[in-house]
């Protein structure tokens, strides 16, 4: 299969875009809501600016990266494609990777769950809108 790096590279570019506006309004979000309520003071790392780069950079790897590299070699055998494809896609690796683990971790380790939803919601919200815009991406 032959893979379009003018693709991939729209892919990765609107994807970056995406990430940084879902964690503009995310860590916005994050003053008006007191998720961090019930966590020791001592293990709440402070936001500065390497905590964001490093943050997006994870994001960016596991999100749009790797998602629009391996949907970029498959996308051709996939039964659904554009939208439906990404969207497909994002709710598989939603439900099948991130959720298992937040959920062991949370009973493993007492995180107030207020945090614990408001990490899977953002999570499902970047997840989801990268694999849409790949998804659709591809389809054009």
């Amino acid at each position: 299969m032959i893979v379009s790096f003018k693709l991939l590279g729209y892919c990765f570019a609107i994807g970056a875009v995406y990430l940084i506006i879902m964690n503009f309004i995310w860590n916005r979000l994050e003053k008006y809501i007191p998720v961090m309520q019930g966590f020791p003071k001592d293990l709440v790392e402070q936001k500065n600016p390497a905590w964001f780069v490093s943050n997006f950079i994870i994001e960016f790897i596991f999100f749009v990266l790797l998602p629009a590299i391996i949907y970029g070699w498959f996308y051709t055998v996939l039964p659904f494609s554009g939208l439906r494809g990404g969207l497909s896609v994002g709710l598989y690796l939603f439900l099948f990777g991130i959720v298992p683990v937040a959920t062991i971790i949370m009973f493993r380790i007492k995180i107030p769950a207020l945090y614990f939803l408001y990490l899977l919601v953002g999570l499902f919200f970047k997840v989801m809108g990268a694999m849409i815009i790949i998804g659709y991406l591809y389809s054009l």
